[in-house]
């Protein structure tokens, strides 16, 4: 696979595009994700091929990254992507975290729908510029709404960025998740974590890659026919999150599904859970110094490249 690193792994540890070009590069890594406009010091043509040549020089590939879908933005974002020779740009649907709908008092599939508009709007752009839009299951959105969503927008220019730890969000299984939106998966964010069971549900704690709940191996096997698929290490995340999933209302503004779909989730929490009472906040949300924090994100990738280039290189799993 080809493996890479997202510019959002690090907060105390964070670093422009340049130096999180070489952190990758050292780490044996064969590409980075970023947004140009928050990690270089403009968007210029000239800046952009910069970064498309550093890039280049580093041996690594390129994804682009923005936020959530909005037409302007993406009329933005798309030719920056072009100018750096992303072929993919990753994009999220909205700011929900830990699969809390109710925060959108009833409104998420108008919502989901606006962001289908856009999406639409802007296909004639993202193909003339050869960018494919890669929507994020970003702790929001189900894999049949992500498969709905490009269906409607159609064209070969719409696809899916799949956070394996994000599904857990909202209440999918990783591996089955992924198998459902496979044909569309353009891009792969890399995340794990440590379940904390809680008397409504549960909080997913970010943690090294290998250390938590997702299948990697199963994982890499089942993507094992797309060798040059970008998959990344993503390590944010660094407040948990909690899944409320007990509560009827966390309910509200999903769309019915079987029984069978939430045993997919189950399957996976409920062996490795952590006991409600134990602590499970990380040095961040403990208020740690900023050395320390650093030093914590920094090692965390150093264990997380280890593992992923150990078990990518497995058997069935080609690098």
């Amino acid at each position: 696979m080809r493996l890479g690193l997202v510019a959002y792994s690090f907060k105390a540890a964070w670093c422009d595009a340049y130096a999180l070009m070489e952190r990758a590069a050292t780490a044996g890594l064969r590409g980075v994700e970023f947004p140009a406009e928050q990690c270089l010091p403009g968007t210029s043509p000239e800046e952009l091929a910069r970064a498309r040549d550093g890039a280049k020089a580093r041996g690594l590939g390129l994804v682009a990254d923005g936020g959530v879908v909005e037409e302007e933005a993406l009329r933005r974002w798309i030719p920056q992507a072009a100018g750096l020779g992303a072929p993919v740009l990753r994009v999220i649907l909205s700011r929900v975290l830990g699969g809390n709908r109710r925060e959108m008092r009833g409104g998420w599939r108008a919502h989901l729908e606006r962001a289908c508009a856009a999406l639409r709007a802007v296909r004639p752009l993202a193909e003339a510029q050869g960018v494919t839009i890669a929507v994020e299951n970003h702790q929001d959105v189900t894999s049949e709404e992500l498969l709905w969503l490009c269906e409607t927008v159609g064209g070969r220019h719409i696809g899916i960025t799949l956070d394996t730890g994000s599904t857990l969000a909202v209440a999918e299984g990783p591996l089955e998740f992924a198998q459902r939106v496979k044909p569309l998966v353009r891009n792969v964010h890399l995340k794990d974590y440590h379940i904390f069971l809680s008397p409504t549900g549960y909080r997913l704690s970010t943690c090294g890659i290998g250390e938590g709940v997702v299948d990697f191996p199963g994982l890499f096997a089942l993507f094992a026919d797309q060798p040059d698929l970008p998959m990344s290490i993503e390590l944010g995340a660094r407040q948990a999150r909690h899944v409320e999933l007990l509560q009827e209302d966390w309910w509200a503004d999903y769309p019915a599904r079987p029984a069978s779909r939430l045993v997919e989730v189950l399957r996976v929490v409920l062996p490795r859970a952590r006991p409600a009472e134990e602590d499970y906040r990380i040095p961040h949300e403990r208020g740690e110094p900023e050395h320390v924090l650093r030093a914590y994100e920094l090692a965390e990738f150093s264990r997380s490249t280890a593992y992923l280039q150990q078990v990518s290189a497995g058997p069935g799993a080609g690098r």
